[in-house]
């Protein structure tokens, strides 16, 4: 009885030095360039939807797992939360700090505690390099298991597995859908204005050429008549946008004085409002560098939007060039 009472006594001892020089924390970091802009990384770094749907190394683990999203991408309290197999588990991602080259994440494993994550993006002279990391803080009587097991070899092979995955979905889209440019974005104030157009319709992102075709000479053709002057080029008012699928809706729109009314059309009242304004030059279809460069800015700021609307300035009738076409992007802010 005394030599088992002996072991267990050395065994604990042993146990307890293990503890005191196994490692308190683990890091796990790897890193790797992607030829897009530090823009279009964070943005799409920041959203943990595109995370699990195009980039995650675990996903593929549990095509059946439950996932929940929670908050806005690129938003302090975004929250992801997942349930799903042995080989995914239980746990959630919450974006905690979104600024500078860095965005900073809280990681739980249900029934592991909390741990670090961490991206740093940074500009370099053909795209971001971006580094993936994560930071766990070790209890006492766990840091003997640590000293056999080798986590960043373990959890490094899916970070690269990860990065990899991002790397080709994102230097794969589109250069013009990609790129968050170099778009500049200023903030404005804007009195009360009145638009006059199309009631708010829902379409395919694709046929909205056709739409505004049709309706833009007719809005015309009736200010003409009324004898009312425009205050901005034709417009459409954009009151949202899938990206994926390319559905919106929208209207077809003039901007009139306040206190002209143009009868057969529906009316947009908008109040003194601060907006957000960048220029694009181009094919109106290729905005969305403009979109991205003004997302981007939003998310520096932390500023919110109600709707958008995207100016025609230049006539496409009288310039062929498509590099010469301006569209002012307006947000009009919340």
């Amino acid at each position: 009885m005394k030599k088992v009472l002996y072991v267990i006594i050395a065994l604990v001892l042993v146990y307890l030095v293990l503890a005191m020089v196994g490692p308190n924390e683990i890091k796990v970091e790897r890193t790797i360039s992607i030829s897009k802009s530090v823009a279009v990384v964070k943005t799409k770094l920041g959203d943990f939807k595109y995370f699990h749907d195009e980039w995650s190394p675990w996903s593929e683990k549990d095509p059946n797992m439950k996932n929940t999203y929670k908050g806005n991408p690129g938003e302090v309290g975004h929250l992801y939360s997942w349930e799903g197999n042995k080989d995914v588990g239980k746990g959630e991602m919450e974006l905690m700090a979104y600024n500078g080259d860095s965005l900073i994440e809280r990681l739980y494993f249900d029934g592991m505690g909390d741990s670090k994550v961490y991206f740093i993006t940074k500009d370099n002279s053909k795209g971001t390099d971006i580094t993936w990391g994560m930071i766990s803080q070790i209890g006492f009587m766990g840091r003997p298991f640590m000293l056999f097991m080798d986590m960043d070899k373990m959890l490094g092979a899916d970070f690269e597995k990860g990065l990899s995955k991002l790397k080709t979905k994102l230097e794969s889209m589109k250069e013009e859908v990609a790129a968050a440019s170099n778009h500049e974005v200023k903030e404005i104030q804007w009195e009360a204005r009145t638009f006059y157009g199309t009631k708010r319709v829902k379409m395919d992102g694709n046929k909205l050429g056709a739409f505004f075709g049709e309706n833009f000479p007719k809005m015309w053709g009736e200010l003409e008549k009324e004898k009312i002057q425009s205050c901005m080029s034709p417009c459409g008012l954009f009151y949202s946008w899938d990206e994926k699928t390319m559905a919106t809706e929208c209207a077809a729109a003039f901007c009139v004085p306040n206190d002209k009314e143009l009868k057969g059309w529906e009316k947009y009242s908008i109040p003194a409002s601060k907006v957000l304004i960048a220029p694009h030059y181009g094919a109106p279809e290729k905005s969305i560098e403009a979109h991205y460069a003004i997302d981007a800015y939003m998310k520096e700021k932390k500023l919110d939007y109600s709707f958008v609307i995207e100016e025609y300035v230049t006539d496409p009738t009288l310039e062929k060039d498509t590099a010469r076409w301006l569209t002012n992007i307006y947000y009009i802010l919340k």
